[in-house]
């Protein structure tokens, strides 16, 4: 039996600008098997969030893009999921918890209301659930 639950395995990540092509990761590989926790660590700058960010496909396609590598989740590579194939996995069953509260919270709302918006939406519960 696979353990592996996610993969990432030579992942190269180019950004498109007016000025040209910039490549910001080149070839990252790492893995998580089932029960495990993985902390990425580096100097800031490093492609730690823009990492992170490709593996949900968070970044739109332009600017970003997937130049190599594979993504593979519960066996599936995420990279040749559509959108809506992978709205159905994103918070859903992977999921990222961003570094900065204040820009990914809403002060309006509260912390139960945020958070079962999440459940509700990945999970088809009603607010009267």
């Amino acid at each position: 039996m696979d353990n592996r639950l996610l993969e990432v395995k030579d992942l190269r990540i180019n950004f498109h600008t007016e000025e040209g092509t910039v490549p910001a990761i080149n070839e990252v590989s790492l893995h998580i098997n089932k029960g495990e926790t993985l902390r990425l660590v580096g100097e800031s700058g490093s492609g730690k969030s823009v990492t992170s960010l490709f593996v949900m496909r968070l970044i739109p396609t332009p600017p970003g893009q997937i130049a190599a590598g594979k993504i593979v989740f519960q066996g599936e590579n995420l990279v040749e999921l559509s959108e809506s194939e992978m709205q159905k996995i994103r918070g859903n069953k992977i999921s990222r918890i961003f570094q900065e509260p204040m820009t990914s919270l809403n002060p309006l709302l509260t912390c139960g209301e945020q958070i079962s918006e999440s459940i509700q939406i990945h999970q088809g519960f009603r607010k009267s659930d």
